[in-house]
């Protein structure tokens, strides 16, 4: 009943934002905001999340306001954290948009000093990695390393969606990992504490660096929790922890209920940590391991059996394929990651082994390019259905039995060993 009441108390701004701006659909009016994330290259335009709204109608002059604010502007060099304002006709919100404003007229662009320093400390690094490796291949390495989807094109973003791979491109849990790992493995021998303390710092450092979009939200709850569990000698269970993480974040941002990256990111996460060790009991039984690969198609199949509903709701198309693609694609983003990271560090430092890195790291992009490309091309393996179907959710049942059912049994033979024991 608390956790109820403070999301309500939480949430409650925004949708006073959102009723305000209801009042306000179709008519003239001029916002600013800050640019909360990276703006989104899409067909030449920029897809731009406003936050921080001040607001100024015929009616109204410059009031404050909660929510966010969907925008599209073009042929204009726009930066996460820039002060944008914009003037047009407002139409109603969308997702967790409060409200939108398409085709608006761009009065002016402030850009504070001295600025977001992680995002010139990223611009700077990601321009060392753009020198060495072509346009395409740069795009997707950086989507690897930093998140960072503006170089991935159009053409084959379209591509990662219809094979099932966009999570790819979206920092999340997996680049905090490889991070954590680092931190650890260096300083971890001094102490515990100071392997905590590193590992919390290098985390902070990614998520400045990427911006807390969404998914690295979920992800820097999840390592700071398993961290803290860790340090102190505790267990945490999946179910629990993923209840725990969804609460807070739902707390700091109650649209994230709507947001598709989120529930992407969580239904992915909840199917590698609560549906694939069923999944890995079920073959393998409780004493023998899986292989390399065997544990990532379970991985895979996992995630996927929570991500597809997902996805055919909001796109209504799905490839039965993508575990496939999967399988070919995971193993080797680590490498990719590794490789592009050295790349953007020796062009800093030293130019001549940029030059022979890069040319490894392409391989490796080359490769992952043929595999989704080849993978994209397969339509007779695409499910298409009518988008925003919620019936599309039936198919997480047979999943949702499962689970229970092994939670069941699994409680049970708990009990009747303690039983045997006493």
């Amino acid at each position: 009943m608390a956790g109820i009441l403070l999301i309500f108390f939480r949430s409650a701004p925004d949708f006073m934002g959102a009723d305000f701006f209801q009042n306000l659909i179709d008519k003239e009016v001029t916002i600013s905001g800050k640019v909360i994330k990276d703006p989104d290259d899409s067909d030449g335009k920029l897809n731009l999340t406003l936050t921080s709204l001040r607001l100024s109608s015929s009616s109204q002059d410059n009031i404050e306001l909660n929510g966010s604010l969907f925008t599209q502007v073009s042929g204009v060099d726009i930066q996460r954290s820039d002060i944008v304002t914009i003037s047009g006709t407002l139409s109603e919100g969308f997702g967790s948009y409060s409200a939108a404003i398409f085709r608006p007229e761009l009065a002016r662009v402030d850009r504070p000093e001295p600025g977001d320093l992680f995002l010139k400390f990223r611009d700077f690094f990601s321009s060392g990695v753009k020198n060495y490796l072509p346009s395409k291949q740069s795009g997707l390495a950086l989507g690897y390393l930093l998140g960072q989807k503006t170089g991935v094109d159009d053409s084959f973003k379209n591509a990662l969606r219809t094979v099932g791979l966009t999570h790819i491109i979206v920092a999340s849990g997996a680049h905090l990992g490889v991070l954590i790992g680092v931190a650890r493995r260096l300083f971890g021998k001094i102490s515990r504490f100071f392997s905590l303390l590193s590992s919390i710092i290098f985390t902070l450092l990614f998520v400045g660096v990427t911006g807390l979009s969404a998914s690295m939200l979920r992800a820097s709850l999840v390592v700071g929790l398993s961290l803290l569990a860790w340090y102190y000698g505790r267990k945490v269970r999946p179910e629990r922890l993923i209840l725990l993480v969804a609460a807070i974040a739902l707390i700091v941002n109650p649209a994230y209920l709507t947001d598709l990256a989120w529930l992407l990111s969580f239904a992915s996460f909840s199917g590698i940590l609560i549906v694939a060790p069923i999944l890995t009991h079920f073959f393998y039984g409780n004493h023998k391991k899986p292989g390399f690969l065997s544990s990532t198609l379970i991985s895979s199949i996992s995630a996927t059996l929570l991500c597809a509903p997902i996805l055919l709701y909001f796109f209504g198309s799905i490839s039965l394929i993508s575990i496939f693609a999967n399988i070919l694609i995971l193993p080797t983003i680590s490498i990719a990651m590794g490789l592009t990271f050295l790349t953007g560090a020796f062009a800093i430092f030293i130019p001549f082994l940029a030059t022979i890195v890069s040319r490894v790291t392409l391989i490796v992009l080359n490769y992952q390019i043929s595999v989704v490309e080849f993978f994209s091309d397969k339509k007779v393996f695409l499910v298409e259905l009518p988008a925003g179907n919620p019936l599309v959710f039936l198919l997480l049942l047979p999943t949702i039995i499962v689970v229970i059912l092994a939670f069941i049994i699994q409680k049970k033979r708990s009990s009747s060993y303690l039983s045997k024991k006493t």
